[in-house]
């Protein structure tokens, strides 16, 4: 993203959102920003901030707004967690990998929703166990769960 390209507006996260399993519930994220006063974000080059929030509940779907399915086992999937101008968080799930595939197939990000900003993703890696997100747990036996803040979806592939 060149912002000297776009001099009107521009969407991305100015603050590291902190994101990491649920604090009482670990179904859910919270929002732990490390500045203390939580995440600030800018859509269409308006600022709003998001508070520090404990166990919000993770509602995902798909790329084209349906239902989930249950993640396979032994796969490599992104969770893109995003924010609108409201401070309401939203979960897209994208395109599973086999673990086993990584290095010949790559990880895509999901594609973010226009008017909402990225702000981090979860990357789950099922090893032999099926994951469904928001039923399960982040912590749930034979799952990686890694947290990565953003400023703006990185191009293309997770590395």
């Amino acid at each position: 993203m060149n912002l000297n390209d776009n001099p009107r507006g521009g969407t991305f996260c100015l603050a590291k959102a902190g994101l990491k399993i649920g604090n009482s519930d670990e179904k859910d994220i919270d929002i732990a920003a490390t500045n203390g006063t939580g995440v600030d974000y800018v859509i269409d080059g308006v600022l709003y901030n998001k508070a520090n929030t404990a166990d919000i509940p993770v509602v995902v779907t798909n790329e084209d707004e349906s239902a989930v399915d249950t993640q396979a086992a032994d796969t490599t999937c992104l969770y893109l967690f995003q924010l609108d101008t409201s401070g309401d968080i939203s979960t897209i799930k994208g395109k599973e990998v086999l673990t086993a595939k990584i290095g010949q197939l790559p990880v895509r990000y999901p594609t973010k929703t226009d008017g909402k900003c990225a702000i981090g993703y979860v990357k789950i890696v099922t090893d032999g166990v099926t994951f469904l997100c928001g039923t399960d747990d982040f912590s749930k036996s034979d799952v990686a769960d890694t947290y990565v803040d953003l400023f703006a979806l990185p191009p293309d592939t997770e590395s």
